[in-house]
């Protein structure tokens, strides 16, 4: 972590039913009276008015001193019967299109998000701290991988011919290093190399020691935390009493309180020069999550701000405060 250190926050539009456009002004400047430098913002759509609602996204970032960071989650077609040149075609054509329709209204352009979760079996939380932990190539659906290669190598291509001074960034959850360095090896080039770390990653392992491999097996790439948050899902590795609290909003939310500027230091502790920022997962609740079966979710309370399925009725959450001060603390400092 450096002086030029850059804090973020994910908010969302597409498909998440906490955040309808209209808000989008009022989500932004939550961000702004955080002290954040970037938005992280999923949007996937090419079309005419998908641009143009990436456009007003970028508009109202810039206008409040804040950069974009666009999560192109596309779904590619990793897992349909294409020849793997077809697909590196259609996903070329796509991202080449996308970006040359945006230039730079957007700062950084994340291609897909969480891949290896995808290629792993979609589902972190029975991935994390098993015996395929995401360090080896054997660990991944074999199949899937191929065609997500062809499918990054298109995008990046696509993004070269489109908009050549693009920063792009590709991303990974936890361990899962070995479709990272893959791509790398077979040289693919990026500008930033994302990690999504919570608060159950630091309590097995060390966002140091994570960092310190991604330097030497991905050595001319920055490093930004893309997702970080304390983690309200429930592990089967944890004691039962534990899964209870977590259900129990009062001590959940001091614990997120807590933990995110405990986490903050941990990384300046890390005096690490190619980590180029954290962004924090996410602005607001996903209490939709939770609608269909009533059973507790812990995603649905990752947001900083409370608030009802419709993204209205927001009240502040300690760690909206706590990671406010934090970030004042190291601005004035």
């Amino acid at each position: 972590m450096n002086s030029k250190m850059k804090f973020g926050m994910n908010i969302h539009n597409e498909k998440y039913e906490s955040y309808p456009a209209a808000d989008l002004e009022k989500n932004i400047k939550s961000c702004k009276e955080l002290g954040m430098d970037i938005v992280r913002f999923n949007q996937s759509s090419i079309s005419p008015e998908g641009i143009e609602e990436i456009k007003r996204v970028s508009n109202l970032c810039h206008k409040n001193g804040m950069k974009l960071m666009l999560v192109v989650d596309k779904n590619a077609p990793y897992s349909m019967d294409l020849p793997l040149d077809e697909i590196e075609s259609q996903m070329a054509e796509y991202y080449k299109k996308l970006s040359s329709s945006l230039l730079d209204a957007v700062d950084i352009y994340q291609i897909y998000n969480e891949i290896d979760v995808h290629l792993m079996g979609g589902n972190i939380a029975n991935i994390f701290l098993t015996p395929a932990d995401g360090k080896e190539k054997g660990e991944y659906d074999c199949v899937l991988w191929e065609r997500m290669v062809a499918a990054v190598k298109g995008a990046l291509r696509g993004m070269e011919e489109g908009y050549p001074e693009g920063k792009t960034c590709i991303n990974f959850a936890w361990w899962h290093t070995a479709f990272i360095y893959e791509l790398y090896n077979i040289g693919c080039r990026w500008d930033i190399t994302g990690i999504d770390w919570y608060s159950d990653c630091e309590e097995v392992s060390s966002i140091k020691l994570l960092m310190e491999d991604v330097m030497k097996n991905v050595p001319d790439c920055d490093i930004m935390l893309c997702e970080v948050n304390y983690w309200m899902n429930i592990h089967d590795r944890y004691p039962q009493e534990h899964k209870e609290s977590l259900k129990d909003a009062e001590k959940r939310n001091k614990w997120q309180a807590e933990w995110i500027p405990e986490f903050i230091d941990t990384l300046i502790d890390c005096n690490n020069p190619r980590l180029k920022g954290i962004i924090f997962y996410e602005l607001l609740d996903e209490p939709s999550f939770e609608k269909i079966d009533g059973k507790y979710n812990g995603e649905s309370h990752f947001g900083f701000i409370e608030c009802d399925r419709k993204g209205q009725n927001q009240i502040k959450k300690p760690a909206f405060f706590s990671l406010q001060q934090k970030v004042k603390e190291i601005k004035e400092n």
